[in-house]
């Protein structure tokens, strides 16, 4: 059984044939465009909201308190995270409940979010693997470039 190419997969085709069968040719162009895409897609998951989100709002006694606002657009990132979700005994309290509590918000955090400049975290995994995705895709066509540039270099020397 041969391999037979996905007609719909973006920088991949079939040399001089539409059907997905024939030799592989990778569209460069196509497949650093789609680095570029998903570049931008990992700044969202690592760039820094600027604005901090408000958690308590100021209001007179007896009135009824103004919702609180939203989170920022864009909110949500790793850093973001980092910076809002290390909770500890100091902001939980140090009555027992609440220790015991902290402990699991540690640990918690370690699991899924991962401490600033650390691996480990599953957030922090994941913008890892997705900045080494965007490193080997970009490195498969640069590589393609220099093996198509050897090929022809030596195809001239061979029949000239």
């Amino acid at each position: 059984m041969a391999l037979e190419l996905d007609p719909d997969w973006p920088g991949l085709t079939a040399k001089n044939d539409v059907s997905g069968k024939g030799n592989p040719e990778l569209a460069r162009e196509e497949i650093k465009r789609v680095a570029g895409e998903i570049e931008k897609i990992l700044a969202t998951l690592t760039t820094l909201t600027k604005e901090v989100p408000a958690t308590q709002v100021a209001y007179a006694k007896g009135s009824t308190p103004p919702p609180l606002p939203g989170p920022p657009a864009g909110a949500g990132s790793l850093p973001d995270l980092q910076r809002q979700c290390a909770l500890s005994e100091v902001q939980l309290g140090e009555w027992p409940v609440a220790q015991s509590f902290s402990m699991a918000t540690v640990s918690a955090y370690a699991k899924l979010i991962g401490e600033p400049g650390k691996s480990g975290g599953l957030y922090s995994l994941l913008v890892e693997r997705c900045e080494a995705v965007i490193d080997g895709i970009v490195e498969s066509a640069k590589t393609y470039d220099g093996a198509e540039i050897a090929n022809q270099e030596d195809a001239t020397r061979r029949y000239t």
